[in-house]
């Protein structure tokens, strides 16, 4: 039996009814390695959101221009459409805590040195786009090899309720390092705070040392370089289910998250905010992102409702697009809230299918495949930065989530399974 053959039978068996699974505090005591993944992704990826903040507080800073600012997202997230396969290829072929040790190490790096450049003030935008290409591409192996260790953490009838609270720390850390940003930027500047991102990567370090070794099961029939690393397209193109999964998530991902990467912009310019006025917003999308995770995490009925993917991605698209054209401050946070309610409970039901429905030996490439969608989020900032620098940021941001309401709505009626 071939290697596809192979993995598409396991991944079909990955889809049989499971015992019934434990509430969220029974799966958090009853999995001590899984805490200490989630204790490292908590620190990790507050670092990470962190950075996010001072990067594009810094960017414009420099420039003073909306396309710099979608250009350094663009720099930064497009190692992963670039690198996402082969990262995959790593994760399932080598032992994913040595992996993670290493990534770990070179984000810690990358921080250390931004705080170093800002400190003796020898940034240029040239160098913010080197930097965060290479943060980028490390990050490319951390995202998914935390997601893939999950299921092998605990047992197959809690995968689902572990993969939503792992969504629901994930989220988190758009609370916690926003929120930490946004103050640290204000109250001891932009160097300092890329030096606490660099010693929160620290402590994710030490978490993830303590993870027990984490090799994924060999392929029996390991094929060519190239057979290995277009394994998880072929899987997926074979499977209706899957491409329906990754596709409908192409549509809140390139056209919506660019909001994120915007967020200076309207803080600054459109609400008339300061640094903590960012941290503020970036929190309240954090705290509905939180909700929504624990809200999946907590209903396994709402998990499976039908349309709930299509339902999510849609709140998620019109929460942002009428976010984008408020003056009120109120009503912003209030709508960044359920914005990101929606597009955390989207994330994590999309996610547990998919996890749900592949084999251990093959998760890290089909997840790579999965995060390629991830890998055009950076093509999304950059053309609705372009975007604003013409018409402005909010007629951008109100464009872009009108033309991925109409692409949720195709995508839905084009694949039934989304519905039923």
């Amino acid at each position: 039996m071939s290697q596809l053959k192979e993995a598409e039978h396991r991944s079909g068996h990955a889809t049989n009814p499971a015992p019934e699974e434990r509430g969220m505090m029974a799966a958090l005591r009853a999995y001590p390695a899984f805490r200490m993944l989630l204790i490292g992704t908590l620190a990790t990826n507050s670092a990470f959101w962190m950075y996010q903040v001072a990067v594009g507080w810094l960017a414009l800073q420099l420039t003073d221009s909306p396309l710099f600012v979608g250009l350094a997202g663009f720099a930064s997230g497009i190692p992963m459409l670039l690198f996402s396969l082969p990262a995959g290829v790593v994760i399932d072929r080598y032992d994913r805590r040595v992996v993670l040790l290493i990534a770990q190490c070179g984000v810690m790096l990358i921080s250390g040195v931004f705080a170093a450049m800002v400190g003796t003030d020898i940034i240029e935008p040239w160098s913010i786009l080197v930097l965060v290409a290479v943060y980028g591409t490390i990050m490319t192996f951390i995202f998914p090899v935390r997601t893939a260790m999950v299921p092998s953490l605990v047992d197959r009838q809690d995968i689902a309720i572990a993969i939503a609270l792992n969504s629901a720390v994930q989220n988190a850390t758009r609370v916690v390092g926003p929120s930490v940003a946004g103050v640290s930027i204000a109250l001891i500047g932009v160097s300092e705070t890329f030096a606490v991102a660099a010693a929160m990567q620290a402590l994710a370090l030490a978490a993830t040392s303590r993870l027990p070794s984490n090799a994924s099961v060999p392929s029996t029939n390991a094929g060519t370089r190239w057979e290995a690393l277009t394994l998880g397209f072929r899987i997926v193109a074979r499977s209706p289910y899957l491409i329906a999964l990754i596709v409908l998530s192409l549509a809140p991902t390139v056209l919506v998250m660019p909001y994120i990467n915007l967020m200076p912009i309207f803080a600054r310019d459109e609400l008339g905010l300061g640094s903590t006025g960012l941290g503020v917003l970036l929190a309240s999308t954090g705290l509905g992102t939180v909700a929504g995770a624990l809200s999946v995490a907590h209903s396994p009925s709402f998990r499976g409702r039908r349309g709930a993917q299509v339902v999510t991605a849609t709140g998620f698209a019109v929460g942002v697009l009428v976010f984008a054209v408020t003056p009120n401050i109120p009503l912003a946070t209030l709508l960044l809230f359920g914005a990101g309610w929606m597009s955390a409970a989207f994330l994590a039901i999309n996610q547990t299918a998919l996890q749900l429905y592949v084999d251990d030996e093959v998760r890290g490439r089909v997840l790579s495949v999965y995060l390629l969608t991830w890998g055009m989020l950076p093509i999304g900032q950059l053309a609705v930065g372009a975007l604003a620098n013409v018409v402005g940021t909010p007629l951008a941001m109100l464009s872009s989530c009108i033309a991925a309401i109409a692409c949720i709505a195709l995508i839905a009626w084009h694949f039934p399974s989304l519905r039923t």
